[in-house]
């Protein structure tokens, strides 16, 4: 059997060839860090994209993203932007607690509209938002950024080739942060929503079957939080996730073994190792240790194609213009928030 390690069709490539004569509207709803620092930046590089609007309460935030952008319209709210006609879709990077109200306005008024993770504050809420979206027909998304991580879509690739024969799955992530209160939340929900979300939402999504059970294991002692957690899936996969702010900078790996012989790691987005049977083996039983390939990004590869943000903004918007599906849509994420419900920590130390 032999491994592909072609890259998978490039999501701007794809966005390109099914793109409107006129561009989509985009309204940037939140013009703090994270958006000047990753989505915008990301939004620019999508061919059918243009950033219409930007809205911030903030007037010095709000001006000085739109002139350096390029952007016509400002303002302090998102409500006079939805019946204005100057947008298409809106994308939201702002809290979670905004998130919800941009997302609920949006949806009433039939806007599509894309939020940064963490897209709610609970799972009920979320799933209002869902049911609210579901029931209007309102495309949604949310920003989980590592689904669309180009190492990443080649383990999707990797794993579409080989059908139902993942049968283990890890995903360690562990950063130095939050150790405090975000966006007034505890510390344990602030850690919850700024980081456990993304490993388990991308271990949902590389196992490719619903969980049926899981058993965490979670801590936390004053500022220090972490847990341990094990999934098992309807396809027989075993998935376990690492996760804690324990560590002096973020680190990142996902480690994979299938029930047809090939392995995966993927450490830090960037380096990709595949090991499967020697082709010549599959013929002669001999040789059963196998032949391994490497990948790594190209020093001129688009950073924001490596970490996601460009992927995920392209196929949102191409879902805009052709009024197609996107995922993770809001309801995407209530498996990642019911297991997240199911975190309660223990202190540290008995």
């Amino acid at each position: 059997m032999s491994i592909d390690l072609v890259a998978p069709p490039d999501s701007h490539a794809a966005a390109n060839r099914s793109a409107p004569p006129r561009p989509v509207r985009v309204g940037i709803v939140g013009a703090g860090q994270q958006a000047t620092t990753h989505l915008v930046p990301a939004l620019l590089q999508v061919p059918h994209a243009r950033v219409s609007a930007v809205v911030d309460p903030d007037q010095a935030r709000r001006d000085a993203l739109a002139a350096r952008i390029g952007a016509p319209a400002r303002l302090a709210s998102v409500t006079p932007l939805l019946d204005s006609g100057l947008v298409d879709c809106l994308v939201a990077v702002c809290p979670p607690q905004a998130h919800e109200q941009i997302a609920a306005a949006a949806i009433d008024a039939g806007i599509p509209v894309f939020v940064e993770k963490p897209p709610a504050t609970s799972t009920a809420v979320l799933a209002e938002l869902a049911a609210a979206a579901e029931g209007g027909g309102v495309l949604t998304g949310v920003g989980m950024n590592f689904r669309w991580a180009a190492p990443v879509r080649r383990l999707h690739t990797l794993l579409g080739d080989q059908p139902s024969s993942a049968s283990m799955i890890g995903v360690r992530h562990v950063a130095s942060k939050p150790t405090t209160s975000m966006w007034g939340l505890p510390l344990w929900d602030s850690f919850l929503l700024a980081q456990a979300i993304h490993p388990i939402d991308l271990l949902l999504s590389l196992a490719g079957a619903p969980a049926v059970d899981i058993q965490p294991a979670c801590r936390q002692t004053g500022d220090q939080a972490w847990f341990s957690l094990q999934t098992h899936h309807a396809n027989g996969t075993i998935g376990t996730v690492q996760c804690g702010n324990l560590a002096p900078r973020f680190e990142h790996r996902i480690e994979i073994s299938t029930t047809t012989g090939i392995t995966a790691n993927l450490t830090s987005l960037a380096d990709l190792t595949v090991t499967g049977p020697a082709a010549h083996a599959l013929h002669t039983g001999q040789d059963q240790r196998g032949t391994s390939s490497h990948w790594r990004p190209s020093p001129l590869d688009v950073g924001y194609d490596r970490t996601g943000f460009g992927g995920e903004l392209a196929a949102f918007c191409t879902a805009v213009a052709t009024t197609g599906r996107f995922t993770p849509s809001l309801a995407d994420l209530l498996p990642t928030y019911r297991i997240m419900d199911q975190l309660m920590p223990t202190a540290g130390t008995p």
